[in-house]
């Protein structure tokens, strides 16, 4: 984010030096520039008039994996020897009250909070007992489509919508997903109905801690009439 719209030491109160500073102590510009970053960016810079800063001594790193070819095809493509597959899509019920997905957009609100959300954005595996194979998939949900999220897309009359799970479902779509999957013959799966599942959404009430906690906007009847909007 530009520095110019963002001030960290307004968030970090710790007296710990702002992440932008320790990056800049440790890793200078002509550092960047000498590893293989600064080559794939060599024709992006030299208008900048850091060309000079480039040694012909650079990396001999190597990938360890063949490079694949550019393609418009409408599929995951990897190189030889990798294998792909979908894992926890949009829908996937993930406790005993979800359903089974259904692509005509009729699942209902309460179906939408019990399944993986909707666009799956930044996501982090966190492994359980130091597992490699087994661990908590957790994805953010960033935005959503009404047009595939409902069959006719969304109900709007006189600027209004009057279909309340219409909403309830839209703000179940976003948030984030915690799924737990396991690592079977090398074939990832979801583990259905477990424990640890769970989604967090716009309309999921929770307690505050750290310094927020006192913060006025975060009262409990304040939190209460934003849980209660949220749900209308």
């Amino acid at each position: 984010m530009s520095k110019e719209t963002f001030d960290a030491t307004r968030r970090n109160h710790s007296g710990n030096k702002p992440f932008d500073e320790v990056l800049e102590a440790n890793l200078s510009r002509r550092s960047v520039l000498k590893g293989g970053v600064g080559i794939g960016a060599l024709t992006a810079v030299s208008s900048l008039g850091l060309s000079g800063c480039f040694y012909p001594n650079v990396s001999k790193a190597k990938l360890n994996f063949e490079s694949i070819p550019g393609s418009l095809t409408d599929a995951v493509a990897v190189p030889p020897g990798y294998n792909a597959q979908v894992l926890a899509p949009w829908g996937t019920p993930l406790t005993s009250q979800g359903t089974t997905w259904l692509n005509d957009g009729s699942n209902t609100g309460e179906d939408q909070l019990n399944a993986v959300g909707m666009h799956h954005d930044g996501m982090h595996f966190f492994p359980l007992n130091d597992s490699n194979d087994d661990g908590l998939l957790c994805i953010n949900h960033e935005y959503i489509d009404q047009n595939a999220l409902h069959p006719n897309g969304d109900t709007i009359e006189d600027g209004l919508r009057p279909i309340v799970d219409e909403v309830r479902k839209e703000i179940n779509a976003h948030g984030v997903s915690v799924v737990r999957i396991r690592l079977e013959d090398n074939v990832w799966t979801v583990v259905d109905s477990d424990p640890l599942n769970r989604r967090y959404t716009g309309a999921t009430e929770m307690d505050i801690s750290g310094p927020l906690a006192t913060h006025p906007c975060w009262s409990p009847n304040i939190r209460r009439k934003v849980i209660r909007h949220a749900a209308r």
